[in-house]
């Protein structure tokens, strides 16, 4: 079985601080096969990832995170960036032209960006655009206090269940990973349309410290202090995802 983290963000977008770089040495670090770099209404984090994957062993899906009318939507093995600001339906089928497949990340919440259940509803409904769509976030690390509703309306979807970061520091990286068999994006690609992954959820608790840590950074990268969180001090409650916690958390996967 192979792991990847589909929901991860760069300095490429506004209000993360990691490098490409660092969060491929993090993903390889935590023992991650494939990632998605997948900035907000931005492709050049995921295609200079794609350019440095070589160097680190690992595979990197192109992606986005698309604004849409109604959300945020995941866009995965895509080859230009959909347009902003179009309704879900039309970003869908913007991505199926390319190839693409999509996921809904943090669904279901009053959180601003995410989409509602009737906009998720609606898609699938649409014959133009229920075959792009391919998975719903029942855990992303961020949301992960606003993630129940997500998981028991999952259960009655057509979509393969995703457990992802939506990491927006290095040391988030990894933390939320979705399992599937095989270790290649193509393998990954094949689950999600069949509807054959695992959710591996942050079990951690996303604490005050954690979020004091990301604005830390973020008010540094703002006044140009550091171009790479690697190079800014990490709190003790906040330091990387480490292969003990990811044995920790397999043994408890293990014993459920």
């Amino acid at each position: 079985m192979g792991t990847a983290d589909l929901h991860i963000h760069s300095i490429y977008s506004h209000d993360a601080t990691t490098t490409v770089r660092a969060i491929l040495k993090q993903a390889v670090d935590v023992e991650l096969n494939v990632i998605a770099i997948t900035d907000h209404d931005e492709v050049r984090g995921s295609l200079e990832a794609q350019q440095l994957a070589p160097e680190y062993g690992i595979e990197v899906i192109p992606g986005a995170e698309v604004s849409t009318s109604e959300g945020h939507l995941v866009a995965l093995f895509i080859k230009t960036l959909p347009p902003a600001g179009m309704s879900l339906v039309d970003t869908l089928v913007n991505i199926g032209k390319q190839g693409g497949i999509a996921i809904v990340p943090h669904p279901f919440n009053n959180l601003p960006h995410s989409l509602s259940m009737e906009s998720v509803l609606g898609a699938l409904t649409n014959p133009r655009a229920k075959g792009v769509l391919k998975g719903i976030e029942t855990h992303n690390m961020g949301t992960q206090n606003f993630d129940k509703v997500a998981r028991k309306i999952a259960v009655y979807l057509p979509l393969a269940k995703i457990a992802a970061s939506d990491a927006h520091v290095y040391w988030a990286v990894g933390a939320g990973r979705t399992e599937f068999p095989g270790k290649t994006a193509q393998e990954l690609r094949i689950a999600l349309d069949r509807n054959n992954t695992v959710p591996i959820p942050y079990e951690e608790e996303f604490s005050a410290r954690a979020i004091l840590s990301w604005v830390r950074r973020i008010t540094m990268r703002r006044f140009g202090y550091a171009s790479d969180a690697r190079s800014i001090s990490t709190p003790v409650s906040t330091q990387p995802i480490t292969n003990s916690m990811i044995r920790k958390i397999r043994k408890k996967k293990d014993d459920t």
